[in-house]
């Protein structure tokens, strides 16, 4: 019997090595880590973030803009203190201003008010191909202003039917 305990043995390990060789069998590696996708939404770039800065800083400064040049203005500039009409537009610390020379030309006025409301720095552009830098000196009464075109050349102003300003250049 026992011959027949080997035999049986031997046979049904026969068979399942036979059978084992037929079934597909997969070795598989131990599966990987699952990886952390993390996304990030990038909003803005360091220049932006420095541009928004500025902007914040400019936004405030607006809110405590102390002079308010807006509205027609009588200028006179050059040496020969040539009268010219202009309406002045205020937006913040921003001041621009044009004006008809009358030969068919204009000049462009374009500059910044100063944090205490006494000064405006800028250049100005004639349609003549002319430009140059300009300063704005204001008197205490807010209603006229000594100045000069390039650092000698007169340039002065008032609102209101104001006399034009004595000196002119400053």
């Amino acid at each position: 019997m026992s011959n027949r305990i080997y035999t049986a043995a031997a046979a049904l390990l026969l068979m399942g090595l036979v059978l084992a060789c037929t079934i597909p069998v997969y070795f598989a590696s131990a599966p990987d880590a699952e990886e952390n996708v993390v996304y990030v939404e990038i909003t803005s770039t360091p220049e932006e973030a420095e541009d928004a800065a500025e902007t914040s800083t400019e936004t405030n400064e607006d809110a405590m803009v102390s002079v308010n040049l807006d509205g027609a203005w009588t200028i006179w500039q050059g040496t020969e203190q040539q009268q010219l009409d202009s309406n002045f537009l205020q937006k913040g610390f921003d001041l621009i201003a044009n004006a008809a020379t009358g030969d068919g030309h204009s000049i462009m006025f374009s500059g910044k008010i100063s944090s205490d409301g006494n000064t405006v720095n800028g250049t100005w552009e004639s349609t003549n191909g002319t430009s140059g830098n300009f300063m704005m000196e204001m008197h205490d009464s807010l209603n006229s202003f000594a100045g000069n075109l390039g650092g000698g050349v007169p340039f002065c102003g008032t609102r209101l039917g104001s006399a034009r300003p004595n000196p002119c250049l400053k």
